[in-house]
Order: structure tokens, then C-alpha cells, then sequence
């Protein structure tokens, strides 16, 4: 029997999990009320950026099925998909919509908080690179926009149980990488991630260190 293709690249695959573990972490930190974490709650977030910042690059010239024209949906594919009517193909339609919610909630989340103060204890990296009114603004969706950020997050972890117990093999993509498919497989591109990773660290640390850059 000819085995399942690859869908999904080691880099995304890793860069899937270390996503998932840093929004963990980071909604904890954030909304455990102990002040000593808010540090580490920064440090999370300036690694989620250089994730982001991973993952736009990846989306251009990673692995095949990581890329952004893989990543298009409408509303009848939408509903199709639950009516069983759906075009097999490297992700589902409800599956690339909860994608790019995740995805958009997490910049504004990360961006917003790279200008947000408390006027207390603790302010972004770039707080000071901008108005006290677009602060403010900023801080008032930092504190909202994570619960879009734990719904998503949610959503997710539920249908991977439906699937699960309908003993679908999608919940373990993310471990094999393959998904039962009549498509080529992906490479990995191991090299370009390398760069790719590079980008994102060097985004990162220019943000973290912006004041002794600038």
C-alpha cells in the first residue's frame, strides 16, 4: 500500500507547536493576575512576533501546502465541507478559516501589546515610539483581543476531539505529517527555514533591544 503523502513540513510542524505552547503560555501569564509574571509575559509575546514573522515567510516560500495560495476559502466551500460535499484537498475550508482567525488575532494581539502600558509597572517595547491616545487604544484591545485568541484556541482543540472520536487520523497530522491524500508530497526545505528562522529571530531582537538601537 502506498503510504499517506506528507502534508505538512517539519519546520511547520515545529513551528505549529512551539505557536501553540507560546499562546498557552502567554494567556496564562497574562491573565493569572501575578505581577511577576508580567515579564515573561512580554519575553512570550516577543517570540510569538518572531513566530509571526516565521510563518509570513514560510507562507511565501515554504513547504508546499504551507503556503498562502493553500490557504483560501469561501462561505459555500465553508458549508460544504459539513455537508460532505467538500473537494479533498491539504486543508479543509473550516480548518484555513480558523487558521487565518487565529493567525489575525495573534498579530493584533502581539502588535497591540508592543505599545501597551499599564501607566504602572510594565509597557512594549515600542510604547515609547508612540502618541498616549494610540497607547491607551492599543491597551484597550490588548485586553479583549485575547479572548477571540482563547475561542479560536478552543474551537480547534474541540473539533481534534470530535475527530478523534470518530477515530479520524487528523489529530496525529501534526506528529506524522501526513494526511490520506492522493497529492505529492511536500519537502521540507530545511535550508530556507534555517533563514527563515534567522529573519525572525533578527525581527525580534531588534524589537526587544529597539532602545539600544535607536
Amino acid at each position: 500500500m502506498k503510504p499517506d503523502p506528507t502534508i505538512w513540513d517539519w519546520p511547520l510542524r515545529l513551528w505549529h507547536w512551539a505557536f501553540a505552547g507560546f499562546i498557552a503560555f502567554s494567556l496564562y501569564s497574562g491573565l493569572s493576575g501575578d505581577i511577576g509574571l508580567l515579564e515573561w509575559h512580554q519575553r512570550s509575546g516577543l517570540v510569538l512576533l518572531g513566530l509571526l514573522v516565521f510563518r509570513l515567510g514560510w507562507g511565501l516560500w515554504g513547504g508546499r501546502y504551507a503556503r498562502f495560495r493553500h490557504y483560501w476559502t469561501t462561505p459555500s466551500a465553508f458549508i460544504d465541507h459539513f455537508r460532505r460535499r467538500g473537494r479533498p484537498g491539504a486543508h479543509t475550508s473550516p480548518g484555513v478559516a480558523l487558521a487565518l482567525v487565529l493567525f489575525a488575532a495573534t498579530a493584533v494581539q502581539v502588535g497591540t501589546g508592543l505599545v501597551a502600558t499599564d501607566d504602572i509597572f510594565t509597557e512594549g517595547p515600542l510604547h515609547r515610539y508612540v502618541s498616549d491616545e494610540l497607547a491607551r487604544t492599543a491597551t484597550w484591545v490588548h485586553h479583549r483581543v485575547h479572548w477571540l485568541v482563547l475561542g479560536a484556541g478552543v474551537v480547534h482543540l474541540s473539533a481534534h476531539a470530535v475527530y478523534a472520536l470518530l477515530r479520524d487520523p487528523t489529530p496525529l497530522a501534526m506528529f506524522t505529517g501526513r494526511k490520506r491524500l492522493e497529492l505529492p508530497a511536500t519537502p521540507h526545505f530545511w535550508v530556507r527555514a534555517g533563514v527563515t528562522s534567522l529573519l525572525a529571530a533578527g525581527v525580534a531582537l531588534a524589537v526587544t533591544y529597539t532602545e539600544r538601537l535607536f
